[in-house]
Order: C-alpha cells, then structure tokens, then sequence
C-alpha cells in the first residue's frame, strides 16, 4: 500500500551523502510519495517530524544512533512508525532490531516489515535507545573523534579503549533506586541500559528493549584481573556474570557524585547528553519500528 514517507538522512554519517538519492529512488519505486530533508543532528528532526503530524505515515532515518536519537520525541508526538537506514559507525539500535545493512533491503521494510513497539529511556529529560552511561565509556565516546572513525569504522572502538584506559579513574558515585534506598560505589563504568545489546560487544541475555525496565550495571577495576574477567565475560556474551560487575533491575533511577561538587559527564548512545544528578526512567512501548517479520 503506498505511504506518505517522510526521508531523513544524515549528510554527516559516513555514507549519507552519497545515499540520499538512491534512498529516495528505491522508496519512490515501491510506489510511495518521498518528502525528503537533511536534518542536523539534534532536535531539529523531531520538530521537523511533529510539523508533519497528521501528512505522513512513516519516518525514515538514515544515519547513526545519534541521528535516531534526534527523532524519538517527534516520532511519539507524530504517533508514526519508524523506519531504520544504517549508515552510521555503530548502529546500535538496527543490529539489536536485525535491520539489513544493504540500503534496498532496510528500504524494503517500509512494505515487508512488521511494527515492533520498543522502550525508550530517559535522562534529564534526554532521550535514549540503547544505554546511557558516566564513567569509561564517556572517555572513549569523545576519543572517537571524526576523523578517527572515518578513517577506522568500527576499530575506533578499540583505538580510542586504549587510549582512554591511560586516564582511567574511578568515580565515587551515590544510586537511588525507586523507594528510596540508597548505595555508594566506586567504579569506572556506570550503565543504564534499555536493550540486550549495547556498547558494541555488550550482551546481556537477561533483557530487551520491549521489556519495560532497564538495568544498571557497575563496574569495579582494583587490579588488572577484574577488567581481564570483565572481557572474558563479554566474550562468552555473558556480560552480567563477570565477578567485577554488579547489576540493578527498575524503571527509575538517580545517580549522583558522591562529592556534590562533581558533576559527571552522561553520554546517551554514544552521544554527550547531560550531567549528573541524573535520572534514568524508561518509558515502554514508546516507539514503533518497522523490522524483519
């Protein structure tokens, strides 16, 4: 059945600005009416999005997780399903849904895919697919500069690990869990995450993004074997069960410095968001997204 789509590409993402066109041919194809824009990243795509409430059917995307991010809040108030095109570095959020790589085959789920409602979290009012994070994982998010994943794909990863492992410390950080209860901890890595898949190479079986909960996972790193334990628990896709890693289950917390003159960074999908006190909500079945049947 033909669609009113509304095409969004990323100019910026490794591949979008040589894919915009053939986006719009493959869609106009399958026999859909294509109003294409090149959002920034940022807000403007869910204000570009919620002006259209009501004249499109579908939102297609075409970038990285922060480009998606970019569209979540228009997305709810257009109450319109979205439609994933990778053409970022990482592309979180399309290898967890099993989004095809291939541009005909994502454009192909406009017809052939079914509607998967998934959560979104929340942090100050930031939103997020996948996990939000303060501590190592912040460090390597801004060591991935431009350049470096352009030149490097998916060994940025990796690249920018090492380099943020020479400035490791660890962060004294105070949780509060919904009821009140409270804990302090000492850790280089604090994650609250919405899906199963995050990080790149982070499994953890025991969750997913339809769920309705998030989880909070800390790590500690007091000698070398608590981070080789933490690496050969991710190899084994068993992330949560590495000795140096504890974990929470709830649909809110609130993080803070236990020094309230710190504020540390959170990053949302690889992307810099906000800093602590912070408060993670999940929000279920907050989206639609077209996937494999």
């Amino acid at each position: 059945m033909p669609q009113r789509i509304l095409l969004a590409i990323n100019p910026h993402a490794r591949r979008g600005a040589s894919i915009h066109e053939e986006a719009v041919t493959l869609l106009r194809e399958r026999g859909h009416t294509v109003e294409s824009l090149e959002p920034e990243p940022g807000v403007h795509l869910s204000d570009e999005i919620a002006r259209r409430t009501g004249r499109i059917d579908l939102v297609a995307v075409g970038g990285g997780d922060g480009t998606l991010i970019g569209a979540i809040d228009g997305l709810r108030r257009a109450a319109v399903p979205l439609l994933i095109l990778p053409l970022g570095t990482m592309n979180e959020l399309a290898r967890t849904l099993g989004i095809p790589f291939p541009l005909a085959e994502a454009c192909a789920l406009a017809d052939s895919g079914h509607e998967r409602r998934i959560d979104v979290g929340c942090v100050n009012g930031r939103w997020y697919f996948s996990e939000a994070s303060i501590g190592l994982s912040t460090h390597v998010a801004r060591a991935q500069t431009g350049a470096l994943k352009s030149r490097w794909g998916m060994l940025a990863i990796p690249i920018a690990t090492a380099r943020s492992l020479r400035a490791l410390r660890p962060y004294h950080l105070e949780i509060e869990e919904a009821g009140g209860v409270r804990r302090r901890v000492r850790t280089v890595q604090l994650t609250v995450a919405n899906s199963n898949h995050f990080g790149g190479i982070v499994e953890n079986p025991d969750a997913s993004l339809d769920d309705g909960n998030l989880t909070l996972f800390t790590i500690r790193w007091n000698s070398m074997w608590d981070g080789l334990g933490v690496v050969a628990a991710v190899a084994r896709r068993r992330f949560p069960d590495a000795p140096a890693v504890e974990s929470l289950r709830g649909r809110r917390f609130i993080v803070r410095a236990s020094n309230p003159r710190h504020r540390h960074h959170v990053f949302t999908d690889g992307e810099p968001a906000t800093r602590t006190p912070a408060e993670f909500t999940v929000v279920p079945e907050a989206i639609a997204v077209r996937v494999p049947g």
